[in-house]
């Protein structure tokens, strides 16, 4: 598998690269509150926090997840308070998701909690050239998870490297 016109990488960089990703992100939901929120939960409770209230559609959009998929996600949220669903005064066959109360207050408590962590173990685990790396990997792994599309594509190679 080549990556770019100078280097090479092999499938066991990558996979090695996939199980460190993995290893990182199982160890991150462990540090959540105890709100009983599964991962695409807080991933829909954050787009909503971020966008403010979505169609449903949208949120399937921004989730890359099917209409059916996000259903039964906002269905969840709504049994526990976190959103509440309503018809989309711009269109009336639409649904118009948005956050309670109670789901800001859950979002942000969770990612303090997530946040505290993840500063603790990087200032007790990393050097700074390491602190420096890891926050430009950051800033890549958004773009690499950006769509090629040219209405998603507004991260540039200096933002990469000036945050």
């Amino acid at each position: 598998m080549n990556v770019g016109k100078d280097r090479s990488h092999t499938r066991d960089d990558i996979d090695v690269l996939w199980d460190d990703l993995g290893a990182f992100v199982r160890r991150l939901r462990t540090k959540r509150n105890d709100h009983k929120l599964t991962p695409s939960q807080i991933q829909a409770l954050g787009h909503l926090d971020r966008q403010g209230p979505l169609t449903a559609k949208a949120l399937a959009k921004f989730e890359r997840v099917t209409p059916q998929s996000i259903a039964k996600t906002v269905t969840a949220l709504e049994e526990q308070g976190m959103v509440t669903r309503s018809s989309d005064p711009s269109d009336g066959r639409a649904v118009l998701v948005t956050m309670t109360e109670l789901g800001t207050s859950t979002l942000h408590e969770d990612q303090t909690k997530r946040t505290a962590w993840l500063a603790e173990v990087i200032d007790a685990e990393c050097t700074e050239a390491e602190r420096d790396l890891l926050l430009i990997a950051g800033r890549i792994l958004r773009k690499l998870g950006h769509d090629a599309s040219p209405a998603s594509t507004s991260t540039s190679e200096e933002s990469l490297m000036n945050p």
